[in-house]
């Protein structure tokens, strides 16, 4: 039984028949014909080798069609009658080769089929509508096969999707008088932004903004490897944000053998010392709103190299006041890059206009007005690269 992906071969669609010798005569020839109503055509050996094929529709439309042809060519050999370029192919042949073959031979298709040889016999004939007829079953048995591939392959992404998803935190939360609410919208089905809100003990709060460079399942593997790996790290009692990207670092590194790259930014908020120690690696930076002053402020760090660049890098740390009414916002440059029809990006100088619009917004109100601000820019709900948001608030509330 063929499998999906098989593709017939010239002798499994032949019509099989007795070759004839190429002393026959030509009257020997027409009697065959007339006894066998459903034969096509007759191969024709010489001392057991092919030699080629005598068709009826040839024999009888070309060669007797003449006045006095029978008696001119009936008792000759039908060798004589055969055809200078033989119109033989090799059985084993694949039917989409052989048809390739076939038009060499007879680019205009002319004749109506074929004879195919085996281990030396000729010992069958295609008609050369069995011969399409074949290729286009073929040809819709492989349609039917790559779209049901193509529906395993939209299964197992929607999966992976399910699963990524399922790793991010589900926000808005609370922890040590710190709420935050979190956003992630996929512009594929795979996404390379990921985000982590991870408790470190009663007094502090992680959060983690990250984008792999591209999307689809490799930037999906890197992003889950970067996951994985904070938890690790977070079972090892790391410390610092400095500390943390190191270790994601080295696991990106492992994932993706230096061929894909990860911005990131890393935040620990420690409630007891009222502070943000914040580090990048090659992350937008993000905005620290004071609720004293209540004014947003872009955060300035040192960039740092990406994530998965080298393995000796390390990355410097910047520590803020983070007090009652506080906001921090994390995010990836999807929103940044934002555009609209014209081309235009949502940019950075938009953004903290509108961060200043919003002063009095709390993390859930914030993140939705970010989205809602991006999406009305564009002038559609879909982004060209994933977009990921973080918001964090201090409650002013003991922990």
């Amino acid at each position: 039984m063929l499998t999906d992906l098989d593709v017939p071969r010239l002798e499994t669609v032949a019509r099989p028949v007795s070759p004839v010798q190429s002393d026959i005569t030509v009257n020997q020839v027409i009697e065959r014909f007339r006894q066998e109503t459903g034969l096509l055509a007759l191969p024709v050996l010489a001392d057991g080798e092919p030699v080629g094929i005598i068709s009826r529709r040839e024999l009888f439309s070309n060669h007797l069609a003449r006045p006095f042809a029978r008696e001119l060519y009936g008792r000759k050999p039908i060798v004589e009658l055969l055809a200078a370029t033989p119109l033989l192919l090799a059985g084993e042949l694949d039917i989409h080769t052989g048809l390739q073959e076939l038009l060499q031979l007879d680019p205009r298709l002319e004749n109506d089929c074929l004879g195919v040889c085996s281990a030396g016999s000729c010992t069958g004939v295609v008609a050369v509508a069995d011969l399409m007829m074949a290729i286009s079953q073929s040809q819709a048995g492989l349609l039917d096969t790559l779209q049901r591939l193509g529906q395993r392959i939209r299964d197992e992404v929607e999966l992976a999707r399910q699963v990524q998803t399922a790793l991010l935190p589900v926000t808005p939360l609370r922890h040590a008088g710190v709420m935050v609410a979190a956003g992630l919208v996929h512009s594929s089905e795979i996404s390379g932004d990921v985000y982590d809100v991870f408790p470190l003990d009663e007094h502090r709060l992680g959060l983690l903004v990250a984008d792999v460079t591209g999307h689809g399942v490799q930037a999906g593997l890197v992003t889950t490897a970067a996951k994985a790996g904070l938890q690790t790290l977070m079972d090892s009692g790391l410390l610092t944000p400095s500390q943390f990207l190191g270790g994601i670092n080295r696991a990106i590194r492992a994932t993706g053998k230096g061929r894909l790259l990860m911005t990131a930014l890393l935040a620990i908020i420690d409630r007891q010392k009222g502070t943000a120690t914040i580090a990048s690696a090659g992350h937008p930076y993000p905005y620290h709103r004071s609720g004293a002053a209540g004014k947003w402020q872009l955060i300035d760090l040192d960039p740092g190299f990406p994530l998965g660049f080298d393995d000796g890098v390390s990355y410097s740390e910047t520590t803020i006041p983070f007090l009652a009414n506080d906001l921090l916002l994390l995010f990836s440059d999807g929103i940044l890059e934002a555009e609209n029809l014209h081309g235009e990006q949502f940019a950075e100088q938009r953004l903290p206009d509108l961060l200043q619009r919003e002063v009095g917004a709390g993390p859930e109100e914030l993140r939705d007005t970010l989205l809602a601000a991006a999406r009305s820019f564009c002038g559609r709900d879909h982004f060209e690269d994933d977009v990921t948001l973080v918001v964090a608030r201090h409650e002013g509330v003991t922990p």
